[in-house]
């Protein structure tokens, strides 16, 4: 058995199913064995199973087995202690270093690492940094994921978070102060010089959070039961980069959300102190007397869709509307549609400043309306019908028959009845007046006026103070949709589609990492056009987020530093090259790491 050491360091307790053999031996089964009949001495007729044992050591006190404690020989020792492994490394033994060295750069040539800075500080740049790229890397916003996806990557911060302290870096860190400071910081920065386009539109995000003011029901596509967040962009229109962002309850219309936005947009073209002509590109959601008044006293210019219940759409559709469509009129336009377009001088609310109406006609949209037209024609005419029958014997003043529309010449016989009316000043008397009537009899379609109606739903009237020509205007507005793009790669490949938040400050928090994620997704995509007009497929920015993610640094076992195994891909080097990133620079980065 060998000489047992008898120390306080050899001492263990009783281990499960151990017993004593002859007073002082512990001893432990270590398998079973089934003894035949012919294997026993006494040669019975039954067998029986039987124990393999093994001896672990010896009692501390055999006087006192109860105390159950005993000193181990090296038959216990080599069977119970464990081989002792290493701890776990922070960071797997090949990380990511491609899409966080290219943001990492693309943040320092933007400006965006130093207006991030000068807000949120070093430590909190480099979390917002880290949740941008796992944004852009996971195309999810889901933080519980996190803390797994960084172990494989490199970061900008030295540690990694769980998702506790990310939840709790939202709502503490994220303030709303510093969240406006930096949106006039990178607002500032990229306004631009000269003539500007900014292309200024609104989404909602759906959100299940209870208790949290800044969801509420409000107009959902989707759903009009979901409680939603609505979300502001400004972009500008020249390269999709988006300029300033806005949170604002689910409730509010976009006529009350653009105020606030018109205010911050105002306030930037001052801070920038730049000569710079702002003009906003907005559809008809945000038209009202309000923002144009605000607009014009802050020397804002703007390009906006009327809507058809606008008080001056009648009035501007009804003039023009039968000499639109001449060819000295056709405008350009890439795609070779039927357009048309005039400008006229307008004012859109009282004494308001002179603008101009450019007032457009395009096939595209005469074809989409004209069902709704036929639509809206029948229903009026079930609803004249209707009428006639019901009055087809009254005698009906002028006033009872505003509402028919103009397209329907009435068949009427004219009459004369007495009316008992109060007499002006004072007193409660009355007197007995004649009134004009007629009574309806049938009514014909009158074919002008509804080709009138119908050559009226091509048209769509935009409202300008920019001194622009109806061409000029028609194209700027035709690029308003970059702003959706950006709403499109938030939702598709940034994961706004889900909040994923409980209060209101992790709201604008996280708010704040999808803008930068939506900025660093822009530069990206605006970066590399040249390399997309050659090759559509394999340049899309999640196709050039998986290449980069691809580059990789190993560790090296012996030494512990890392290194990077394969060379780039050409793919992978015509990204890099658009920022002049190299792969010496790539190895630089990845030597800071092994430090």
């Amino acid at each position: 058995m060998g000489r047992i050491e008898r120390s306080e360091n050899n001492l263990f307790s009783w281990p499960k199913g151990a017993y004593v053999r002859n007073k002082r031996y512990l001893y432990i089964n270590t398998g079973n064995k089934y003894v035949s009949p012919s294997m026993k001495k006494d040669k019975g007729t039954r067998g029986y199973t039987g124990h393999d044992s093994l001896c672990i050591g010896v009692l501390q006190d055999p006087e006192h087995p109860e105390t159950r404690k005993f000193y181990a020989n090296k038959n216990y020792l080599l069977r119970q202690t464990p081989v002792e492994l290493p701890e776990p490394p922070k960071f797997s033994s090949s990380i990511s270093v491609g899409l966080t060295t290219w943001i990492r750069e693309v943040s320092i040539q933007s400006g965006l690492a130093d207006d991030l800075t000068k807000a949120f500080g070093d430590n909190d740049t480099s979390l917002i940094m880290d949740m941008a790229a796992y944004m852009l890397s996971k195309e999810s916003a889901v933080m519980q994921h996190f803390p797994a996806w960084a172990r494989d990557h490199e970061l900008f911060s030295e540690d990694i978070p769980d998702d506790t302290f990310l939840g709790q870096f939202l709502r503490n860190n994220l303030t709303l102060p510093k969240i406006k400071q930096f949106r006039e910081y990178w607002a500032t920065r990229n306004i631009g010089d000269g003539k500007i386009f900014l292309c200024y539109d609104s989404t909602n995000v759906n959100c299940q959070a209870e208790g949290v003011f800044i969801v509420q029901k409000g107009h959902a596509k989707d759903n009009a039961d979901l409680n939603q967040v609505n979300t502001d962009y400004v972009v500008r229109q020249s390269d999709g980069l988006p300029l300033t962002y806005l949170h604002s309850p689910g409730s509010v219309n976009d006529i009350a959300q653009a105020s606030e936005m018109l205010k911050f947009i105002a306030k930037i073209k001052e801070l920038s102190g730049k000569d710079v002509k702002l003009c906003l590109v907005c559809d008809r959601g945000y038209i009202s007397e309000k923002n144009l008044k605000h607009m014009d006293s802050k020397g804002l210019e703007y390009i906006m869709m009327l809507r058809t219940s606008f008080r001056k759409y009648n009035e501007l559709a009804d003039a023009v509307v039968d000499k639109i469509r001449s060819y000295k009129n056709e405008l350009l336009n890439a795609d070779n549609e039927e357009r048309y377009g005039l400008t006229t001088d307008c004012t859109l609310y009282d004494d308001g400043p002179a603008c101009k109406a450019q007032i457009i006609w395009s096939a595209r949209r005469y074809n989409f309306k004209r069902k709704s037209v036929t639509a809206q024609i029948e229903a009026e005419r079930e609803v004249l019908d209707s009428f006639i029958s019901e009055n087809k014997d009254n005698a009906l003043e002028e006033k009872d028959l505003k509402w028919v529309p103009p397209y329907f010449d009435l068949k009427i016989s004219e009459g004369i009845k007495q009316v008992e009316k109060k007499k002006r000043g004072r007193g409660t008397g009355t007197k007995t007046v004649a009134v004009k009537t007629v009574t309806v009899t049938g009514y014909d379609d009158n074919e002008d006026g509804i080709n009138r109606q119908y050559q009226k739903a091509g048209l769509a009237i935009l409202v300008t103070r920019a001194a622009m020509t109806v061409q000029e205007t028609n194209d700027a507005y035709a690029k308003r949709d970059c702003v959706e793009k950006v709403f499109q790669a938030l939702k598709s490949h940034l994961g706004m589609d889900k909040i994923g938040v409980t209060t209101e400050e992790a709201m604008h928090g996280k708010g704040l990492v999808w803008f930068v994620a939506s900025i660093l997704h822009a530069l990206m995509f605006n970066g590399t056009k040249n390399l997309r007009s050659v090759d559509r497929k394999n340049f899309t920015v999640p196709a050039m987020i998986d290449q980069l993610e691809a580059i990789k640094a190993d560790q090296n076992l012996s030494t512990g530093k890392r290194e990077r195994r394969f060379k780039l891909t050409s793919r992978q080097q015509k990204i890099l090259n658009q920022w002049k990133i190299n792969e010496a620079f790539i190895d630089d980065r990845i030597a800071s790491i092994s430090e």
